[in-house]
């Protein structure tokens, strides 16, 4: 029976070993499996560095909705034109003012001048829904300066006449690629024809002609209803747009009578010219509106940002002066995500897309240094797979750890924000899904 027992010790104790053995070499083929810390330059730290690399998601943020004072909107590469209309962020519409190019100098339309035709072209690039627009286009009452930086959120009285000179008989919903409009032919005699045979200097040069003619303004003329959108984004500098006036005189020769003279007046980067917009925040629906904050004592659920001047946020990152007082801290990645809070009256198409992040002082902003260092390292696109918004903001972290008297905050605006009609409502610290700072670092 001894005997018996001992062998059956025996058997039970080998089993015992050949379980923990495989055990131990299948931790460890795993344990060389895993990747090391997911920051940037973690694969080039030696192993037994790994020890000290912590990652730390407790980090306290504060984020708030603030409107703008102002945006400059001059020199604008779109020319942006329509409404759109939400519960949300209310109603915004846009129009833009320009000055026009004198292409030929010294132009002269010839013995008896008669028009034919004239339109205003301006070539579509890209479009947020497909509500129809009324276009009017009217003449500018004031002229515009190259050199100033309008605002164009501000207020634009004194460039708008009530002088029509064109716009369209069928609304307009994106489906061509070129915008045209008709110009009044009694204005393009009167204006140009006429003004030009007593006054031969007005086409000598650009100067001569801007203070004859300072430029037109482009809006739509009829609003939405609820719930619409139509906002279209045209390039002024393509060939394509302009001012064409199609006209015949007596000094043609025989046999071209029936062809039109073409007389064009271009746009380009050297002209005067800004978007302008306007937001009625008191529309949206008051259980969903944007809350503004007055300070920073209050933090919604959720902060509010869309372009053309809309809304953005401000980010306060309440814990630094803890991070400081544990200095020296290397900072190996630092990646902001921000939530999105889906709303059903937030319709896909009218999501955000990408976000910047920089610091104002003195009504000068910066760009965060992530950003300027490299695009694709500091992301701020949204992705879509997990309805975040994703930054590397590790430089600009460790720029505040080392410099504890800049201020610890930053805001939030759609890139290209002046051009950019989309918006998104993101969660805040203080919702329960709330945005996080993970922080993976190295305490040296």
């Amino acid at each position: 029976m001894l005997k018996s027992n001992s062998f059956a010790l025996f058997f039970m104790l080998r089993k015992r070993l050949i379980i923990l053995s495989v055990f131990l070499i299948t931790s460890t083929f795993f344990w060389q499996c895993i990747s090391p810390p997911d920051y940037l330059g973690g694969d080039l730290l030696p192993s037994q560095d790994l020890l000290h690399v912590k990652t730390d998601t407790s980090f306290q943020l504060t984020a708030y909705t603030y409107n703008y004072d102002s945006i400059n909107t001059t020199y604008f590469s779109t020319a942006i034109l329509g409404e759109t209309y939400n519960p949300v962020f209310g109603r915004t519409k846009a129009q833009f003012l320009t000055q026009l190019y004198l292409a030929s100098t010294g132009y002269s339309f010839g013995t008896n001048p008669s028009i034919d035709s004239a339109f205003l072209y301006i070539s579509l690039t890209d479009k947020l829904g497909n509500e129809p627009i009324s276009v009017g286009v009217y003449e500018l009452a004031d002229s515009l300066e190259y050199d100033v930086a309008y605002n164009g959120i501000g207020n634009i009285d004194k460039f708008i006449s009530d002088i029509k000179i064109g716009g369209i008989l069928t609304p307009y919903n994106g489906d061509e690629d070129l915008l045209k409009i008709p110009i009044d032919q009694g204005w393009i005699q009167q204006k140009f024809f006429e003004a030009s045979q007593n006054d031969t200097a007005i086409f000598s040069d650009q100067s001569n002609f801007l203070k004859h003619f300072y430029g037109i303004y482009v809006k739509t003329e009829d609003s939405f209803p609820s719930f619409a959108k139509g906002m279209y984004m045209f390039n002024l500098n393509n060939a394509s747009s302009k001012l064409s006036v199609y006209y015949k005189n007596d000094d043609q020769e025989d046999g071209s009578d029936d062809t039109n003279i073409t007389f064009s007046l271009s746009f380009n980067d050297y002209l005067a010219r800004f978007n302008h917009f306007q937001h009625d925040h008191s529309a949206a629906d008051p259980a969903l509106a944007i809350s503004f904050s007055p300070d920073e004592n209050t933090q919604d659920s959720v902060f509010y940002i869309k372009g053309l001047g809309s809304s953005r946020g401000k980010i306060v990152l309440n814990d630094i002066q803890q991070w400081v007082d544990q200095m020296p801290i290397g900072i190996n990645r630092a990646e902001l995500r921000l939530e999105l809070e889906e709303h059903q009256n937030m319709p896909a198409d009218s999501l955000l897309r990408s976000i910047v992040l920089y610091t104002e002082k003195d009504s000068v902003r910066t760009y965060l240094i992530d950003l300027l260092l490299d695009q694709g390292i500091f992301d701020g696109n949204y992705k879509k797979s997990k309805k975040y918004y994703s930054f590397n903001i590790t430089n600009y972290l460790q720029t505040l750890l080392n410099n504890p008297d800049e201020e610890a905050a930053f805001y939030i605006e759609p890139a290209s924000a002046y051009v950019n009609p989309y918006g998104a409502v993101i969660r805040s610290w203080n919702h329960s899904q709330r945005m996080k700072l993970i922080i993976t670092y190295t305490k040296l």
